[in-house]
């Protein structure tokens, strides 16, 4: 065989040789672009997936609401010594020192704050409040019968404010109700000047006997306590009201005191008391 005819033919081999690795490398690449494309998938599924934001959500921060707090004001040395005055009166007047003792009542106080400061609330309330009891004090008074009594608080009243219009007010009502008891004392019914005289023992009472004031209940219930002290008698209380009647009982015995008294009690509409003397 010639040399040109074996160059040839080993020309031939090694470009058969060249088409086959480029046929192999050509078929490779493929699978290599799978496996990489395979590796992409499989990372992007481990990795971990964010939870979508949601939409038109805004989120608003609100700074907190300052609370102003009014300025606090300071008191003067001559403002201090004037509230401690109205505290001092205070305390006098909640434990009824209105007048007395002389260098620490309420009444002191009060005027002496009036006086550092004219047209004080606080110290014109507290003088207020001191007429307002002793006239209190006084119409209690009055209405039981006790007329010095009551004129001596309105006196009283007097000397915290003489101007105060509720003594001038007070002072009308016990003159009103002075008149009235005494016209009630006054008056006499017709009709009971024309009866016979009552029995021996016999006591009549005014229907009213309750209203009137403790001293004249007790003055109109006298004479029957004496009598029944001295004969040592039972009584029968004749009275519409069982409440009153048993009243009228409980006041001769407690002023009996050598014995218990024996009483019966009728629910009548007249107003008697009678001693069982046989």
């Amino acid at each position: 065989m010639k040399i040109s005819t074996i160059v040839l033919l080993g020309s031939a081999l090694i470009l058969a040789g060249c088409q086959q690795t480029v046929r192999s490398t050509d078929t490779a690449e493929p699978a290599v672009e799978a496996q990489t494309e395979l590796e992409k998938t499989v990372e992007h599924a481990a990795e971990p997936t964010s939870a979508p934001e949601p939409n038109n959500v805004q989120t608003i921060e609100t700074e907190p609401k300052q609370v102003e707090t009014p300025p606090v004001k300071t008191l003067t040395a001559a403002e201090k010594i004037t509230q401690q005055l109205i505290v001092n009166g205070r305390i006098a007047l909640a434990e009824q020192r209105l007048l007395t003792p002389e260098d620490d009542n309420a009444n002191l106080y009060f005027q002496a704050a009036l006086g550092r400061d004219p047209g004080n609330f606080d110290a014109i309330q507290g003088i207020s409040e001191i007429v307002e009891q002793y006239t209190q004090w006084a119409w209690s008074a009055a209405q039981r019968g006790q007329y010095l009594t009551a004129n001596r608080y309105i006196q009283l009243a007097r000397l915290a404010n003489p101007e105060d219009v509720l003594i001038v007010e007070v002072e009308g009502r016990i003159a009103d109700l002075k008149r009235t008891r005494a016209q009630q004392k006054t008056t006499k019914p017709s009709v009971a000047n024309l009866q016979s005289p009552p029995p021996v023992g016999q006591y009549s009472l005014p229907a009213n006997l309750f209203s009137l004031s403790d001293e004249e209940i007790i003055e109109r219930m006298q004479p029957i306590i004496d009598k029944v002290d001295e004969t040592q008698a039972a009584i029968e209380i004749n009275w519409p009201n069982d409440k009153q009647a048993r009243l009228l009982y409980q006041i001769v015995n407690s002023r009996v005191t050598e014995f218990r008294v024996r009483a019966m009690i009728f629910h009548r509409t007249s107003h008697t008391i009678e001693l069982q003397l046989d």
